[in-house]
Parts: C-alpha cells; sequence; structure tokens
C-alpha cells in the first residue's frame, strides 16, 4: 500500500455484514456462509485477504458475504493484517486532506488531520507490507486445505494488501515439499506489492498453474491497465500461454474503465458500477473453478 488511494474511499453502508467471528487454527476469523450453524451448498471455500482496513470496516466483510452467499463456498476471513488494520477515521481523514479545497481555514484543519492520521499510516507504510506476516498466512491456507470435505476446493482472493499474499500462494503446496497445489484458483482486485516485482505472477503461477485473474482499476495509480498489460505479455512469454487453458495456464487481467485503486472494496456508493461489476467477476471466477 503505497499510494493515497489505498488510504481513502467510503465506508459501506448498502449492507450489514451477517458472518460469525470464530478463531480457526489460533487466527481470529470473520465467517461467512458455513459457518454459525448454517450449511454451505459447496464444499469449497475461499480464504479472503482484505485491503489495509481488514476488520475495522465493514466493507470487506460485506464483501465476504456477497462471495459466501452467490458461490454457495464459505469464506474465511483471517484476522491477518499489521495492527488489525487501519481505523476507519483514516478513510475519512484522507479524504478530507486530499478532496477539500484548500482555503486558510481548511489548510489549519487539514494540518490537524494529517498529524492525526501520522501515527497510522507511517507503521504500516514502514512494517504493514504482508511478507511479514506470510508465514502465518500460509499455515493458515494449508490448515483450512487440510480440513476439507471430500470434494472441497480452496480458492483465495485477495484486495490492495491481500493481492500480494493470495498472488504468492499460487506458487505453495498443499503440504510442504508436496505436488499437490495449495489453491485452485485465485482472483483479486487493484493489488499493491506486486507492480514492485515484476516477476511476481508469472513465478507464482509457473509450478502448478492456479487460474489466476486481477480485477484491474484502468486509473491505478499503481497497477493500472499499462501495467496489467505488460505483466500479461511477460505471463504469455515466459509461459508460453495465451492464458486461455494453452499449456494448462489460465490468466485473465480485466480493465475496468474509468475505475480508481480500491474500487473493489472502498468504491464510494454514488460510484458503484464497477464496484459491482468486479463483485460479480469474482463470483464467476470462483463459481467456474471451485464448484
Amino acid at each position: 500500500m503505497s499510494c493515497p488511494d489505498c488510504f481513502r474511499g467510503a465506508v459501506h453502508t448498502h449492507a450489514t455484514p451477517t458472518g460469525t467471528m470464530e478463531t480457526l487454527h489460533g487466527i481470529k476469523t470473520y465467517v461467512a456462509g458455513g459457518g454459525g450453524g448454517d450449511a454451505s451448498t459447496s464444499p469449497s471455500t475461499i480464504i479472503y485477504f482484505p485491503d489495509g482496513f481488514s476488520l475495522k470496516v465493514p466493507n470487506n466483510q460485506i464483501l465476504a458475504d456477497q462471495y459466501a452467499a452467490a458461490t454457495g463456498c464459505r469464506v474465511l476471513f483471517p484476522d491477518v493484517v499489521f495492527h488489525g488494520g487501519m481505523p476507519a477515521h483514516v478513510l475519512a481523514g484522507m479524504e478530507y486532506v486530499t478532496s477539500t479545497p484548500t482555503t486558510l481555514t481548511s489548510a489549519l484543519v487539514k494540518a490537524y488531520t494529517v498529524v492525526t492520521l501520522l501515527p497510522h499510516v507511517v507503521p504500516f507504510l514502514l512494517w504493514g507490507h504482508p511478507r511479514h506476516n506470510y508465514a502465518a498466512m500460509l499455515q493458515y491456507a494449508r490448515d483450512v486445505r487440510a480440513t476439507l470435505p471430500a470434494g472441497g476446493k480452496l480458492g483465495v482472493c485477495g484486495f490492495c494488501w491481500g493481492a500480494w499474499p493470495s498472488t504468492k500462494l499460487c506458487a505453495e503446496a498443499s503440504v510442504p515439499g508436496g505436488a499437490e497445489r495449495l489453491v485452485d484458483a485465485q482472483f483479486n482486485g487493484h493489488p499493491s506489492y506486486i507492480v514492485q516485482e515484476p516477476g511476481l505472477v508469472a513465478d507464482c503461477l509457473r509450478q502448478f498453474k492456479t487460474p489466476y485473474a486481477c480485477a484491474v482499476a484502468e486509473k491505478d495509480i499503481q497497477f493500472n491497465a499499462d501495467v496489467a498489460a505488460r505483466t500479461e505479455a511477460q505471463l504469455r512469454d515466459s509461459l508460453a500461454s495465451k492464458g486461455d487453458g494453452e499449456n494448462g495456464y489460465v490468466f485473465e487481467f480485466r480493465v475496468y474503465k474509468g475505475a480508481r485503486h480500491g474500487f473493489c472494496v472502498k468504491a464510494k456508493e454514488g460510484d458503484m458500477q464497477n464496484y459491482h461489476a468486479a463483485v460479480a467477476h469474482g463470483i464467476e471466477w470462483f463459481k467456474k473453478y471451485l464448484n
């Protein structure tokens, strides 16, 4: 997370989270579908890796609920973000600082707001990279995989912060040193950090050929339409595949016109067209490869 759009957006009120909080495999987890005594209609599970606000805003829980309801899969959203995620007031504060016209009065308020944001934003920038907690996320995913019922598959999704671990897990075996892949399908949106590692996606898909989809914000400061095109070209070249199943590889980068970083999770409620399209995109992907 290294752009202003990572830290701004809207707190969603169009729905109320309906899942439950449980401790699974030693980690506090939001469970959507198949939890709290409700049976899911699919034996498969999706692990949801959030943006940097994690459980501190309802947006991620609302999206997890939508995936569970539409796919029939149990969706597990583990509390793995640095310090449990940034508080909701960071969203409002960053929106004010970056969007309010500057006057004498607003300049003073902006200065004060920046001071209140720094204790949350600076530590996150310094120590919040998911690599610092990746070992725990890998073990969690392996534990979830090991407890799937017969016929169950494992999907992972990640947004902003969460796209890095969801991508990395595609390179992992279900058990250390094993030959079976850990992840059966991956979906991410407006990924952070990946742009800093140009060969990451190809390296993660090469061995296990996990179906991989990315919802790209056309105007993302980081992973935008141009970066997505370069990444897809690199995949086609290094994997000798068009991503349509050729040589066993399936990958796609769908560009959402006019969208900015954060649109999959924190879209403003008056501008939800791309948000809803990306929700449908993820659901379509998981229904195809998990059910």
